[in-house]
């Protein structure tokens, strides 16, 4: 008398801990988050081809700074993107920042007190945002758009085109701002540690992992007794403080600001979002992806100014940079969906 197991269906070999691996890489690691990454690399090789120079101290330095305040601009957008909006106020914001610690930031100032007033504005800013845009349930563009006017109507009112007679940020902040190790500027080393922070608590605390359920289902938070309004709003806080803190360093490393210091970033830091794969409707993010992406636009600029391309150029070759950086994205995600349909046709899987 024999025992065993009777098999009423095909019998299917072991997924392969090669294929689960790889499995597990594509929910870490999603295609439309490497663009960035390919974009950096194809660029460091038209550099070092075309324009060395790029890639020297000096430029090294300028890039790195930069990009240091355009990644912490840009994780302000990535946080109001991973809610399902558009923060076009993002200029007049920095803007606002740079010009309390230029105005108020005088010799025999308080520093500290200053940059703190600063930030406290750019919040506040952003908070009033968040009320018509969360609450009132207002277009999130139209929102920040009148934002944007009516904060830097106000500036110029308040302090006019260069913020001081002088027009200068306090010596110390341009010290800090300016300094740099082995060419890498504090600005970056700042976004690197702020972004290594933002990082963990998206991915590590309870109301990190909040801000992406209520961007890509409000409702579906709601129902399972997530504070939508508060999070929303609270992430909005955050937002401002970032904004105010790229401001703050971009008003030190500049030296002497003006009113117009943040128009480069109203829709740069929504070019770099689009780069770094990043969902416009909501949901999750990647904060690595981001940082990628700021320096290769930065250095984009930089190998395009020092290979004597003019300014018409620089912006049309940006411009057809970002179309193809997003229609990567689309083209590895449709690719990599065939290879996985394969891949499971292989092993005897259903298709999901």
């Amino acid at each position: 008398m024999t025992t065993g197991v009777t098999h009423n269906g095909p019998i299917h070999a072991p997924q392969p801990a090669t294929q689960n691996r790889l499995t597990d890489l594509k929910y870490r690691f999603p295609a439309r988050y490497l663009a960035s990454w390919g974009a950096l690399l194809l660029l460091l090789v038209f550099a070092v081809a075309v324009a060395p120079a790029s890639l020297g101290g000096n430029s090294v330095r300028v890039v790195s700074a930069l990009a240091g305040v355009l990644a912490l601009a840009a994780m302000g957008q990535m946080l109001v993107v991973m809610l399902g909006a558009i923060d076009l106020s993002v200029s007049a914001v920095l803007a606002a920042s740079a010009g309390v610690v230029v105005h108020y930031g005088v010799p025999g100032a308080n520093l500290f007190l200053v940059i703190f007033a600063a930030l406290v504005l750019s919040v506040a800013v952003s908070i009033v945002n968040s009320f018509f845009i969360c609450v009132l349930r207002l277009n999130s563009i139209i929102v920040t758009l009148a934002t944007y006017g009516i904060v830097t109507g106000g500036m110029l009112l308040w302090t006019g085109v260069s913020f001081s007679l002088t027009g200068e940020a306090p010596e110390k902040l341009q010290q800090i701002s300016q300094w740099a190790f082995l060419n890498i500027n504090t600005c970056f080393v700042a976004a690197l540690v702020v972004g290594l922070v933002l990082a963990a608590v998206l991915s590590y605390t309870r109301a990190g992992r909040r801000v992406a359920q209520v961007g890509s289902n409000p409702r579906a938070a709601r129902a399972l007794g997530v504070r939508v309004t508060l999070v929303q709003m609270s992430t909005f806080a955050a937002v401002g403080l970032l904004y105010g803190i790229s401001g703050v360093l971009l008003a030190g490393f500049i030296g002497t600001p003006d009113i117009s210091i943040g128009a480069p970033y109203q829709l740069a830091t929504v070019t770099a979002v689009a780069i770094a794969g990043l969902v416009f409707s909501g949901g999750p993010t990647s904060v690595a992806s981001l940082l990628v992406s700021c320096v290769f636009l930065q250095l984009l600029d930089q190998a395009l100014v020092v290979a004597g391309f003019s300014t018409g150029a620089r912006i049309v070759i940006q411009g057809f940079a970002l179309v193809v950086a997003v229609a990567a994205i689309t083209i590895s995600q449709y690719g990599l969906a065939g290879i996985r349909r394969i891949g499971a046709l292989q092993l005897g899987r259903p298709l999901k």
